[in-house]
Order: structure tokens, then sequence, then C-alpha cells
């Protein structure tokens, strides 16, 4: 079910080994002094062991192509519900650069990464 609306991106969730990634280009306007990334989020798990065995990655691609890591996820931070993720992506005003979620399960037990509402306000 999505947080919003109709559709959300699904990423893992097969319960065997397995990558999935989403990526997006934008391009973030020179004269901005603020640009923020905002997505909500929900994990699901069947994974019972202690442990992180399934992860959900964030990253921002500059435009040279270097990878700036936003945040790691995995199925220790299982919970009911969408929860709200924003990070400033100011540093690369003047920049397209490409917004990408990796999401990787190991050979046992899903974990699936949904994300929903994506947006990228500039001011």
């Amino acid at each position: 079910m999505p947080h919003s609306g109709t559709w959300f991106a699904w990423i893992d969730g097969f319960g065997t080994t397995h990558t999935d990634k989403l990526a997006q280009k934008v391009t973030i306007p020179a004269d901005c002094t603020h640009a923020h990334l905002a997505f909500y989020l929900h994990f699901d798990t069947a994974e019972t062991q202690a442990g992180a065995h399934d992860t959900m990655t964030t990253v921002v691609l500059d435009s040279s192509g270097t990878a700036h890591p936003l945040a790691t996820w995995s199925n220790t931070d299982a919970a009911p519900g969408f929860t709200l993720r924003t990070f400033d992506l100011s540093a690369y005003a003047g920049q397209t650069v490409t917004l990408r979620f990796s999401g990787t399960e190991d050979s046992s037990l899903q974990t699936s990464f949904v994300i929903d509402d994506a947006s990228l306000s500039t001011s």
C-alpha cells in the first residue's frame, strides 16, 4: 500500500540473493540556496536473526560520477508505516546529479524497501 496516491517504488522483497536499483537524474539550479530531497520509506522484513542481512543505500552521484552516500538502512530498521526521510542537497547546486536507491538481499528471508512521495525542492 502506498503512502499516498496509487503508485510507489518497491525494492527487493524476493527472499533470495538479489539486488535492485532505482535511479533518477535531476538538475539542481545553480542559483538555489536550499535543495532538499524528501521521501517516505517503509521497511517490511521476514528476517528473524539478529543483524543486518538485507540493506538499502541512498546515494548521490555527483556530476563527475563520484558516489556520496546519504544513508544506509537494513532489515533491523523495519517498523510499521512510512517514515519521512529528508536530506540536504544544497552542496550540489549547479550540478546534474543522479539520486540512486540500491537494495541488496541475502539468500534467505525477504526484506522489502518501499519508497513513496519522493520530491526535490529548491529555493
